[in-house]
């Protein structure tokens, strides 16, 4: 390096053209490396903009599922058909409106605990869901019976499949079912016209071809034992002849009754009024037959009117106080009331016949109303038939119960007469 005169470094020419080189370099690079930033900064602005377009499909797409989503959760609200869906662990994840409805249990308390649990099974059969989750093999259109919360089966009509994924691995299972009791009441219905309908006929041919004869022979009896002297010991032989042609001929009446087309003639009347006719008549016939059953009378103060046939209204009356005083053929007490307050919100006047007699086997409760079904060694089994149909007629319905040795309680709902 050369000095000047005064002592300061004098730059030599090759010092200067490579400072001046590198100069060049740095401008050329920087100059780059802003084109470079420029360009990142494009392309930041393209990545945020594809960012922004995605993020408004997947808001799209997660508004579409949401929309779909309660799409579906309406329609299956909607159904009448009750639907109950399973994991793969048999916890319950689905149980639709119709479902609570049908069981009687709510979703909210249901879903997510496990089906056994919920519904207890004491047949010892296998739910049909948990059968399919097991076996993988799904039931087409079936019937069976769920039992409700409060304890009532409920005929239902089902079908079980699995629920699978994209690549057919097991979900979980569902079910579909439908209420199907009033088919099921309309088949016995229909069953019970059919009986009816036979019975009619029958009857009609039991009226020409015994009932005369019967009342001929009544006759001729009657005259013989009129004939014979008191001391005579046919006598006695004649009187159960005559005994048991009564009993032949009340059969047949109370067929010709069951079966003959009901033609009431409905009009206004005082439900206590009826009661209190045929209680009197009830009580002078315990009377006579020397019995030991005290009648209480328990009628509200507050009339109740209903549109009724009181010869048909009476005819029900009387059977079940007569199947009452049956019932205590060693003394009691019947007990005859007129309810009011919870039947009246309801629509319905109802009357109970309460006697504490024999009471009535559980096994038999389910028959007692079938036609000749009878428990009594002397009964035709038509009367409490008779008290069905002629209720049934006046658009009302019986309740009994009954514990054997404890006694009976018969209700019967008549609706109310609107003004």
């Amino acid at each position: 390096m050369n000095t000047s005169q005064t002592g300061a470094p004098i730059l030599s020419v090759e010092l200067f053209e490579s400072l001046q080189k590198a100069f060049s370099d740095f401008q050329v690079r920087a100059e780059r490396l802003s084109n470079a930033y420029a360009l990142m900064q494009e392309d930041f602005k393209k990545v945020n903009l594809e960012l922004d377009r995605k993020n408004a499909e997947l808001r799209e797409s997660l508004c579409r599922q949401e929309e779909t989503q309660t799409y579906l959760y309406s329609i299956l609200e909607s159904m009448e058909n009750g639907v109950i869906g399973l994991d793969i662990e048999g916890r319950i994840t689905h149980f639709n409106r119709a479902a609570s409805e049908i069981t009687g249990y709510e979703s909210k308390a249901v879903i997510g605990k496990n089906f056994i649990d919920v519904f207890i099974n004491d047949s010892g059969c296998e739910p049909s869901l948990i059968q399919v989750l097991r076996t993988g093999r799904e039931l087409k259109r079936d019937e069976k019976v769920l039992w409700h919360k409060d304890g009532h089966p409920v005929p239902v009509s089902y079908q079980t499949a699995l629920l699978r994924d994209s690549q057919g691995n097991r979900l979980g299972v569902v079910e579909i079912f439908s209420d199907i009791s009033k088919i099921k009441a309309l088949q016995e219905e229909m069953h019970q016209a059919k009986t009816m309908a036979a019975l009619g006929e029958m009857s009609a041919t039991v009226a020409h071809e015994i009932r005369n004869p019967l009342g001929a022979m009544g006759v001729w009896a009657g005259l013989l034992e009129r004939d014979l002297a008191t001391d005579d010991p046919r006598k006695k032989t004649l009187g159960k002849i005559i005994e048991g042609l009564s009993k032949l001929n009340k059969i047949v009446s109370n067929l010709l009754v069951y079966t003959r087309p009901i033609k009431a003639e409905f009009r206004k009347v005082k439900l206590s009024r009826i009661l209190d006719e045929i209680v009197d008549f009830v009580q002078i016939e315990i009377e006579r037959l020397g019995i030991e059953i005290e009648v209480i009378k328990k009628f509200t103060d507050e009339p109740l009117y209903v549109l009724a046939d009181p010869e048909k209204m009476g005819q029900v009356v009387m059977n079940l106080c007569f199947n009452a005083v049956q019932a205590m053929p060693d003394g009691g007490t019947l007990t005859v009331a007129v309810e009011n307050d919870n039947c009246r919100n309801a629509g319905f006047g109802c009357f109970s016949i309460e006697d504490n007699g024999c009471g009535i086997e559980k096994q038999n409760l389910a028959k007692i109303f079938d036609p000749f079904f009878t428990t009594k060694e002397n009964g035709t089994g038509l009367g409490l038939a008779i008290v069905k149909r002629f209720v049934q007629s006046h658009s009302g319905y019986v309740d009994i119960k009954s514990e054997a040795g404890k006694g009976t309680t018969v209700k019967v709902f008549i609706p109310l007469l609107k003004e």
